[in-house]
Parts: structure tokens; sequence; C-alpha cells
């Protein structure tokens, strides 16, 4: 039997303004097991990034329970919160979130400096995961002096570079052309087929979503769908799609 790597239920979240509470997940269950490829789906204001902020330890469910990896996580303290995401979770995000006027190299290093990793070590894994994401000769340029495309993929190698148990892609195409998004797509899923990394992404996009195995929809802080991809769409080497 497959493990599950994240098991929520009854999730609900609120946000609290002086006397205004304004609820945004009404008790939401999911299961995700290791190695699955989900996307997750839903209009402005549904809670689909308040949910991928608690999947990602980026905040704490108001109630309910969050198993990770079969341990209880749900009444984490902020610095414990701190260490998960450091040691679990690798994020992409749409905006890059790279540091301008510095090199690619240290870019990716960046995550290992907050858990002592020493340099020697750093930059070994480093260069490991640049070269995963096909970004070798970029190795010592500086991050804004690469191409939209280029600095995506610098992002998923930083976030790839602690050995995450999850990544979490948050419209990791939403600042792309078309072949570029493709191009980021192909990693992202080689990373799920080729590496076995679970992988949580974000999007309002159905073409995006159909990379995914498996597609979860979110309306008014509820899942209204959980399927399969019947017809998943795969990017090749030369930034197509193919059935």
């Amino acid at each position: 039997m497959v493990k599950k790597l994240i098991s929520i239920k009854n999730i609900k979240k609120q946000f609290e303004t002086g006397e205004v509470v304004t609820k945004v997940l009404h008790g939401i269950d999911l299961d995700i097991d290791k190695g699955e490829f989900i996307a997750i789906m839903g209009p402005s204001g549904s809670g689909k990034s308040t949910l991928m902020h608690i999947l990602g330890f980026l905040d704490t469910p108001s109630s309910g329970e969050f198993l990770f990896n079969g341990t209880d996580v749900s009444g984490l303290s902020d610095d414990e919160l701190a260490e998960m995401r450091s040691k679990k979770i690798g994020f992409v995000f749409q905006s890059f979130n790279l540091l301008p006027k510095t090199s690619v190299l240290d870019n990716v290093m960046l995550p290992l400096f907050y858990d002592n990793t020493p340099k020697k070590e750093r930059t070994k894994k480093a260069l490991k995961v640049i070269e995963d994401v096909g970004l070798s000769h970029r190795t010592n340029n500086l991050s804004n002096q690469l191409s939209g495309g280029e600095k995506q993929r610098v992002a998923i190698a930083r976030a790839l570079v602690n050995d995450p148990s999850v990544i979490f892609a948050d419209e990791p195409t939403g600042n792309l052309d078309s072949k570029s998004g493709l191009q980021v797509m192909k990693i992202i899923q080689d990373l799920n087929i080729k590496h076995g990394h679970t992988v949580i992404l974000v999007t309002h996009e159905r073409e995006t979503s159909s990379h995914a195995n498996r597609i979860i929809n979110i309306k008014d802080g509820l899942i209204v769908k959980d399927e399969k991809v019947k017809n998943r769409i795969f990017a090749n080497n030369n930034h197509e799609l193919v059935k």
C-alpha cells in the first residue's frame, strides 16, 4: 500500500480583523500519496492559495487535522513550521523570487545557508541541480541577466537543492511565453515522473493543470471535484504538447 504523504481532515481556516471574521476554508478533506502530481484549481477567492499555504507550512489551520508523512503537524509553532519548510518543502513561484544582482549559483545555494551546510557541500549540491535544469552554462550569470524561462528554471533548481519531500509550484508559467512555459512544465513533469518527486501545482489554467495526473477543484472554501486526469498532456523536448 502506498503511504500517504499528506492527509488533512476537516481543515478550516478563518481570518479575524477586529470584529470581522472571514471564513476561507470550510472543512477540507484531502489525501495526497507520495509521488503524486496534483493540480489545485479554483477561481479567485476560492481558497486554493490559503490551502497551499497550509499544506506548505506557510500558515496554520484554524481547526482540523494535518498529518504529514504520518506526523500530526497541525499544532506546530512558527519556529517548528519554519524548520519543516526548510527541510521538507520546495517552492516555485510565479514571480521567481530570485535575488537580482546575485549569481545563479548563489541563488540556488541560498536555502543551504540556513541549515549550516558546509560550503563545499553547498556548491556540490547546487551545481548538481543547476545541471538537472539545463543551466550549467549560466552558473555564474547574475539572475537579472536571464530570460523569464531561465529564471524559473533557477527557481526550480533552488526548490530542489534541499531534496524536499514535496514541491509546490504556484502559477509557475504565469509570467512566461508559451514556449518557455512548456519548457518549465517539462522539467516539473520530469521531476515527478523520472525522479519521483511529489508535486502540488496551483494554477487557474486548465491546460497547465492537465500536465498533472489528478486535479482538485476548489470553490467557496470546499473541494467540489477531485478527479484523475483522463487525457494527461506532456511537454516534449521540442516544447510541444503530446497526449
